[in-house]
């Protein structure tokens, strides 16, 4: 059974580095804004868990230098005869938090990839960002060959939505729990760190030169659009963390899109949750491939 914890709480900062960014904003906006784009950029790396394990043991670890990043990722690969199946997990997570997905699939005889982003899991780094899970899963998908199938949670869905929007040979695409906007989580973190305008346009401005392109062109629903994978959206009406809206403007923008709505599993425990897993395998049924 699994332990009782509270996994989908959202993000909490403490209020002392709140404060001291407030303090430092007043007196050095940039040096604020710097400070706030940091941790803005900085993973939370948490323990795996002993129930992960077991199917980590199973697998093929390898590591693999992304030239583009100049960055190396830990790369995992648990071997079957059937379709090929990407998994990208979300921000603070890692390729282990789809144990039991794998579990299932393994069982299934898929045969199954995923990895850890920049700056997680067993993976180089402190700081990273959505556009470098973008430039891992493209290297990957063209290093390891055609993917019938990819899946992705959260951070992970967004970067899997952007690129299966340029790979239509992908068949079936799977969001976990997606959020839509970029700019809905700069937004997000301004209030939670309660940072000034002046600040958040140094931030914003900030990040534009370092991603190179314009952070509201970043949306799941404007990639939906050009997608044309069967597509399956499970979000849980309870996530604090990433609210539901996000899933159903996303499956508005999709031709073959098909919503299916949890209730009390939040933004972590849906991963690991018998009836998601069940919807998952029935998705992915002969029918469809």
């Amino acid at each position: 059974m699994d332990k009782l914890r509270n996994d989908n709480q959202g993000i909490v900062l403490p209020p002392s580095f709140i404060f001291s960014l407030r303090v430092l904003e007043f007196f050095h906006p940039y040096l604020s804004m710097r400070l706030a784009a940091f941790f803005f950029s900085k993973p939370f790396r948490y323990k795996i868990q002993d129930r992960e394990i077991p199917i980590l043991s199973q697998a093929q670890i390898s590591f693999f230098n992304i030239k583009k990043l100049g960055k190396t990722i830990c790369c995992y690969h648990w071997k079957g005869k059937g379709p090929k199946i990407m998994l990208v997990h979300g921000w603070s997570g890692r390729a282990s938090n789809f144990y039991k997905i794998v579990e299932e699939l393994k069982g299934l005889n898929f045969d199954v990839y995923a990895f850890d982003a920049p700056a997680h899991g067993k993976s180089q780094g402190v700081t990273t960002n959505l556009s470098e899970f973008i430039v891992c899963l493209e290297t990957l998908l063209n290093r390891w060959g055609t993917f019938d199938i990819i899946l992705g949670h959260s951070g992970g869905g967004f970067s899997c939505t952007y690129v299966c929007a340029r790979h239509p040979e992908i068949k079936l695409l799977i969001l976990i729990s997606p959020f839509d906007r970029i700019t809905d989580l700069f937004k997000k973190y301004y209030e939670m760190i309660r940072l000034g305008k002046k600040a958040q346009n140094l931030m914003y401005n900030y990040f534009f030169r370092k991603m190179k392109k314009d952070i509201s062109e970043f949306s799941t629903s404007i990639s939906a659009q050009s997608i044309i994978s069967k597509t399956l959206i499970i979000h849980d009406e309870n996530d604090r963390e990433v609210e539901l809206y996000n899933s159903i403007n996303i499956n508005k923008n999709l031709q073959k899109g098909k919503l299916f709505v949890t209730k009390g599993l939040g933004h972590r425990r849906i991963l690991r949750t018998d009836i998601v897993i069940d919807k998952i395998v029935s998705f992915l049924g002969p029918i469809n491939l």
